[in-house]
């Protein structure tokens, strides 16, 4: 008969690299609905902004402020999933970050008809709300996208 020992393994268990998903969706889902709330009041107007052009917000602030999010958000996780931040690193992974969110401004004001699905759900607001709408819905959905994609290359741990 064999006797078969209750001695706990000395072996320590491997520890998971990253952080939950839930971490990361978390956060890109806050990134996505900042970026996403800033658009709907730059464009519809509930946030005067006085001299400076309607542009300026979806060319200039929204991608700067996708940048310092992104960043901010990049170096998080990595520390919490590494214990430490590669800065540099994660300041060029960001650097590409405002293009996304140009090039979509962008197509939308070149092919406006793209904001029509967005805009007919809500017939019953003014015309620059269901511009803002539009732009937020379009704004959100490429900062998911940016920062769940930013999230998944932070938990890079250096060697």
């Amino acid at each position: 008969m064999a006797s078969t020992s209750n001695k706990p393994s000395t072996a320590e268990p491997s520890k998971p690299s990253g952080v939950s998903s839930g971490v990361r969706i978390s956060t890109a889902l806050l990134v996505g609905l900042i970026l996403g709330l800033s658009i709907l009041l730059w464009d519809s107007s509930i946030l005067p902004h006085g001299i400076i052009p309607d542009w300026v917000g979806g060319y200039v602030f929204i991608p700067m402020l996708s940048l310092i999010l992104g960043y901010g958000t990049s170096c998080l996780v990595q520390q919490l999933s590494c214990g430490q931040v590669q800065w540099l690193n994660q300041l060029q992974r960001v650097s590409l970050t405002p293009i996304p969110f140009i090039l979509v401004k962008f197509i939308l004001y070149m092919i406006p008809a793209l904001r029509w699905p967005i805009e007919g759900l809500i017939q019953s607001v003014s015309p620059e709300l269901r511009t803002g709408l539009s732009s937020a819905f379009y704004t959100f959905w490429t900062g998911l996208y940016c920062q769940s994609l930013l999230n998944s290359v932070s938990q890079l741990c250096p060697k």
